[in-house]
């Protein structure tokens, strides 16, 4: 609640959501996170230079689950997680939606961007909005490949498409409170071009079907605006306990 592009809400900081670690879909159904309203989760989130080195100071973001199996943007049973930070930052929310093991997240993958003020000054100070991105596929073998969005994304007065690609890697043991929990570990090459304006970047994302995002590294993304050429910060994202 990170090579990649933009961190807004970023939290995702991550964006970031997470599950429930006792409730797991039975066996034979489609994987899902099962979450229940009001539980909590805490992650620890910094940002990292452009060769992924950790920077300034640690955010803690406290997530609850306010609301599941909600409607949101034209999707159903979604997960709505309200985090709040250490840092001061404003309160953000995070929007997951589900479906046959696919685990979809609002607005992620430009986290990087999101929290770059000359970004977002020559956005009219938005955020860029990604819409649906299918960060997950609880379900994938390792090889496999999806687009995770096809979306045209408002920059400025530009208008490009967001291409992201996602390929499943090897499954990965991510330890939270001194359990080993199996994640789907999925890398997001995110490219937001047009003439005058672009983002590329890369996310590492591991999420597991107990416990939802436990990992993010939303790594600094390259963006391009007019002649113009910057780096915008990555950020990681670690849950540090769970319910």
């Amino acid at each position: 609640m990170k090579r990649s592009i933009l961190y807004f809400s970023g939290m995702l900081l991550l964006a970031f959501a997470a599950g429930c670690s006792s409730n797991v879909a039975p066996s034979g159904t489609p994987p899902q996170v099962n979450y229940v309203k009001d539980s909590t989760y805490v992650y620890t989130q910094q940002s990292l230079d452009t060769a992924d080195r950790p920077m300034g100071s640690v955010d803690t973001i406290t997530s609850t689950i306010v609301a599941t199996d909600t409607t949101y943007f034209g999707k159903s049973n979604v997960t709505v997680i309200q985090n709040s930070h250490s840092s001061g930052a404003p309160m953000d929310t995070t929007y997951i939606a589900q479906e046959s093991g696919n685990y979809w997240h609002y607005n992620y993958g430009l986290e990087s961007a999101n929290t770059n003020a000359v970004v977002l000054g020559y956005n009219n100070n938005k955020p860029l909005n990604a819409g649906w991105v299918l960060q997950a596929k609880l379900g994938a073998a390792e090889g496999e490949k999806w687009q995770a969005a096809n979306t045209p994304v408002t920059v400025g007065s530009l208008t490009p498409t967001l291409i992201d690609t996602a390929t499943e890697a090897s499954d990965a043991n991510v330890n939270v409170e001194g359990s080993s929990i199996n994640a789907k570990h999925a890398v997001h090459a995110i490219n937001l071009t047009t003439i005058g304006a672009s983002v590329i970047g890369t996310v590492d994302t591991y999420v597991s079907a107990s416990d939802g995002m436990v990992h993010n590294i939303v790594h600094a993304a390259r963006v391009t605006l007019g002649t113009s050429t910057i780096w915008a910060s990555g950020t990681e994202t670690i849950l540090i306990k769970a319910p």
